[in-house]
């Protein structure tokens, strides 16, 4: 017993000086942010990072360890700078391709917003992809207003590109059998395991997606640049240019160091200018969009699971749970001084019953009085898309991944890879069925039955519920169906969305549904609001947020475990998930 009271005063004490130390680090940032800024302010952006959707606002552990700026904090600076007259311009680094198309047209977006209320924005890179890709990142700076390269470094325009990894031959050799089942033929998560290369639907499927990509990067960086379009086509077929060559083709417009840029920034900014990285400058000035009526902001990003929102180890970031969104959804709803709800969506698919039990929180809100407006980031696929059909306004980016209406289900057999290792099972059963779930033995004529029933049950209802939700004949969405991905522009002529734009255009049909001028200030408020510190720092101790530092390291090389990851999950779990693009480049 004495010990007990030992451990659990420690535990107390310990909670004290972790939530103590946060409070001191707080008064600490408050007593920095009394320091006058400078007057003349040019913003110091990092495009050269991974970019997370967005941060867990309010929270301790962002506090104390920092996790690198966010898309939204990025976004943010720049539309508060843009309104404030100490700032006069941007300095961005950019790298190699660290985000994908729709990340690089929420940042587009952003900056000509910046450049249009007259402020200069330079883009700086060592190199746009040192020996690896960089369209993507040189697709982002084309919509500043000069571009420098560093001495030896590269322009990795060459076009996009996509890998997808087959994997049937080495399951036939582990002696693994690939027991899947898809709606309909576009369908092609599963095709990792079941297929020894494309299929023809699939082909076409990824084919299509390439080319509209390619063409919006050709588009973009044409009139970024004034280059006329055909000849930038050329351009990309001659790719990769060094420096020099990048100079003559004005794709670039200066051979320079870093420190030069900064340089020539401050002479553009006037006497005394001085460069404040994003943290710094939104710590100080705030966040923009803090005065008039409250529009709630709720973020879905990562893998859709039943239960509570969490890490995804494997795939990489977060993972969305249906818990944790169908109560920021309640919580919106019940708050008299939200006029409206604007619904992130950055997700693949995952789960049918998580995605229904979201489905179901959206529509309860907007029953209860609250218009619902979706904004869609680099994927709302399948089970993402299950979540915003019912949206009164779904906003997507042209490059975003959207559609993948299917579902796919299924199990590995693996009783001959158990036996390669003088491994046996035994199995006893009671019921016709009791062993459709077991991985040691193929589904049965009747198991099989009642999987396929299951799978047309729920494809039958994806399909219905868009016919209903969206006002489309149930034929026409069969038609476009199919598990078949579009991006975001293909969409939109189908009817699957209702504009292109970002973020920032979602809020705009959020002011509207609200009974707002479209350009009216309001106060931004995330959903659900953050826990106690206290709470958050028993949070710490636990351990969970030790998982998300994790997941922060695992960002960096998520591109390999993505692949590598979709072949242990339990595809039982994944029922509406987007089917992989490839690593596409």
């Amino acid at each position: 017993m004495f010990r007990f009271f030992v451990r659990l005063f420690a535990l107390v004490g310990f909670v004290v000086v972790l939530v103590a130390a946060g409070g001191g680090y707080y008064a600490w940032r408050l007593w920095e942010q009394r320091e006058p800024m400078p007057e003349s302010i040019v913003l110091d952006l990092n495009l050269d990072q991974p970019l997370e959707e967005h941060g867990a606002g309010g929270k301790l552990s962002d506090t104390l360890f920092s996790r690198g700026d966010t898309l939204r904090d990025i976004v943010d600076a720049l539309d508060r700078g843009r309104t404030d007259p100490r700032v006069k311009g941007v300095v961005a680094r950019i790298g190699g391709d660290r985000f994908g198309t729709g990340k690089s047209q929420e940042l587009r977006a952003a900056i000509q917003r910046f450049r249009a209320s007259g402020r200069f924005a330079f883009a700086f890179s060592e190199s746009f992809g040192e020996l690896g890709p960089g369209d993507r990142s040189y697709y982002v700076a084309s919509a500043f207003d000069r571009i420098w390269l560093q001495p030896v470094g590269l322009v990795g325009l060459t076009g996009l590109g996509a890998s997808v990894p087959f994997a049937r031959g080495a399951l036939d050799e582990l002696g693994v059998q690939p027991e899947l089942r898809h709606r309909e033929e576009y369908k092609s998560f599963m095709n990792t395991f079941t297929e020894r290369g494309f299929t023809e639907p699939h082909r076409e499927m990824m084919e299509a997606l390439l080319g509209d990509l390619q063409e919006q990067l050709v588009s973009g960086i044409a009139q970024g640049r004034s280059i006329d379009p055909a000849a930038l086509r050329q351009l990309i077929d001659r790719g990769p240019f060094l420096d020099r060559e990048a100079l003559d083709a004005k794709l670039i417009d200066r051979i320079g160091y870093y420190d030069e840029v900064t340089d020539a920034a401050r002479e553009r900014g006037g006497a005394n200018s001085e460069l404040l990285e994003t943290a710094d400058y939104l710590d100080a000035a705030g966040p923009p969009h803090r005065t008039g009526p409250t529009i709630a902001v709720i973020y879905g990003t990562g893998s859709i699971q039943r239960g509570s929102n969490g890490v995804d180890p494997l795939m990489g970031g977060t993972s969305m749970g249906s818990d944790d969104i169908a109560d920021a959804f309640a919580e919106a709803a019940e708050d008299p001084d939200v006029r409206a709800i604007l619904f992130r969506i950055d997700s693949g698919g995952g789960s049918a019953v998580a995605s229904e039990s979201i489905r179901r929180a959206l529509v309860k809100a907007k029953l209860s009085g609250k218009p619902v407006v979706v904004s869609m980031g680099e994927a709302a696929a399948s089970g993402g898309y299950w979540i915003a059909m019912n949206a009164d306004k779904i906003v997507a980016h042209p490059g975003t991944l959207t559609g993948s209406v299917g579902v796919v289900a299924g199990k590995m057999v693996t009783a001959d890879l158990w036996n390669r290792f003088g491994i046996e099972w035994g199995q006893i059963t009671r019921g016709q069925n009791a062993g459709m779930w077991s991985s040691l033995s193929p589904y049965s004529e009747s198991e099989s039955k009642r999987l396929d029933t299951i799978l047309d049950d729920i494809y039958g209802a994806f399909v219905r519920n868009i016919a209903e939700a969206r006002k489309l004949p149930a034929a026409s969405v069969r038609d476009i169906a199919k598990g078949r991905v579009w991006t975001g522009s293909q969409a939109k002529a189908l009817g699957l969305v209702d504009e292109l734009g970002d973020m920032d255009t979602a809020l705009g049909f959020a002011r509207e549904a609200a009974g707002l001028p479209r350009d009216a200030d309001v106060t931004l408020e995330p959903f659900p609001k953050p826990e106690p510190q206290w709470l958050q720092a028993l949070d710490l101790i636990t351990g969970r947020s030790e998982a998300r530092s994790v997941s922060a390291v695992l960002t960096e090389i998520h591109p390999l475990l993505r692949d590598l990851g979709a072949l242990v999950r339990d595809p039982s779990r994944d029922t509406l998930k987007m089917p992989p693009t490839g690593l596409v480049r």
